[in-house]
């Protein structure tokens, strides 16, 4: 039942001057007890703190209190120092369906009043700019029984093993039972309760099957009926493209690496000489990485690479382009042949076998010195080094084996 207050705040008034003043015992908490007021507002608990001696001051502003949920008023307590304080009773439309002046002495008990579906509470003054102290205000009721409506707006879309649904919120819904069918007609069966929000992914479902549902809202004034159904038909995609596809170079060989791609199986290596031109197939059913040895050093190769599931193969990834080389040499085998047949061999770094070479070779055009130093490292016994001095006139010839140490 809802019925309108007629809003003449001076009856009310009247009403509440022969009310008779107690001040040693507040009246029992109303819906309001220690409520904030809603933003902007400041939250003024000393209006709703059940203290009749605190008080907060207001002139030109209004200050709203919201219930989550229309209520039923069957009473209420506003004391102020002056009778322009004045409460207005708002339902969910944002209309004034009842409004009450304040009592300026303290209340022996809430004045009783008969409101329906009040969703705010707006104190202002009824003469603004004049300063007015409000000591206290609480309303008494209980939620309106109010049962939701059928939710609308309900659509399902199918995906890989899923189907996602969704649907428009309902004022008075506490929540919401998802229900499905193989047939439009039903029957349906509840899989899945839904609160604090109107979205709801089923993952038990097999791709291919079309489904069907309806939504109802209920709270704990009862059910709503279904919603008007919707079907879907989950359905395996393709899998997206590879992303972030790298190639490493190496001696002969280069290594792919890629982010996994969400429902695929597997992955298809493809390679072409000329970056983004007709690429073929060089490795199928990969999965990780790849490592591709059938390639030549200093050849420019390029890669894509796709993925594959049981509905298809993807677009492929942006392609990455790489040169394979083999390492650089950092260290020589130097072996020098002298006169009567004697072999000398030393390990050195390509510095120093360089300038042995340089040293032979400006000794050949007559310069330089006539013996060149090079240092053992099979040094063997109590020496800090063994060099040995090698004099051009004794060298018959001289090989240099260059080599990777690591």
């Amino acid at each position: 039942m809802r019925k309108t207050l007629v809003m003449i705040m001076l009856v009310w008034c009247m009403m509440f001057a022969g009310t008779a003043v107690y001040a040693e015992t507040n009246a029992a908490p109303g819906l309001l007890r220690g409520k904030p007021a809603s933003p902007p507002a400041p939250p003024r608990f000393a209006v709703t703190d059940g203290q009749w001696q605190t008080y907060e001051t207001i002139s030109n502003e209004s200050i709203v209190w919201s219930f989550p949920r229309p209520v039923d008023l069957t009473g209420f307590i506003l004391y102020a120092d002056s009778p322009d304080a004045q409460l207005y009773m708002i339902d969910s439309n944002g209309i004034a369906i009842a409004a009450a002046g304040a009592s300026t002495t303290v209340p022996s008990a809430p004045f009783a009043i008969d409101v329906d579906r009040v969703k705010s509470l707006r104190l202002t003054s009824a003469n603004p700019g004049q300063s007015i102290r409000v000591y206290e205000l609480d309303v008494y009721g209980s939620v309106s029984p109010i049962a939701p409506s059928s939710p609308t707006g309900l659509v399902a879309a199918g995906s890989d093993g899923a189907v996602q649904l969704s649907w428009d919120a309902d004022l008075y819904a506490t929540g919401y039972r998802v229900k499905r069918s193989m047939l439009p007609s039903g029957p349906y069966s509840v899989v899945q309760t839904v609160y604090g929000g109107t979205q709801h992914r089923d993952t038990t479902v097999v791709n291919g099957t079309p489904y069907y549902y309806v939504v109802s809202a209920f709270n704990e004034f009862g059910e709503s009926a279904n919603s008007a159904p919707v079907w879907a038909y989950p359905y395996q995609s393709a899998p997206a493209a590879p992303a972030h596809l790298t190639a490493s170079a190496g001696d002969g060989q280069v290594v792919l690496q890629w982010e996994t791609v969400t429902g695929a199986v597997y992955y298809h290596i493809k390679r072409s000489v000329v970056p983004g031109g007709n690429y073929t197939t060089v490795a199928s059913s990969v999965y990780g990485y790849y490592m591709d040895s059938a390639v030549e050093n200093g050849t420019v190769y390029s890669y894509v690479v796709t993925a594959v599931n049981g509905a298809g193969e993807s677009a492929p990834s942006t392609p990455a382009s790489v040169v394979p080389f083999a390492p650089l040499p950092d260290r020589v085998l130097l072996n020098i042949v002298l006169t009567g047949g004697a072999v000398k061999e030393y390990d050195l770094s390509v510095p120093e076998a360089a300038a042995f070479v340089s040293w032979y070779e400006t000794r050949s055009n007559g310069a330089g010195p006539a013996a060149y130093p090079l240092i053992r490292n099979d040094n063997k016994g109590p020496f800090v080094t063994r060099t040995d001095y090698i004099a051009f006139p004794s060298i018959v010839s001289f090989e240099a084996n260059a080599y990777k140490s690591r």
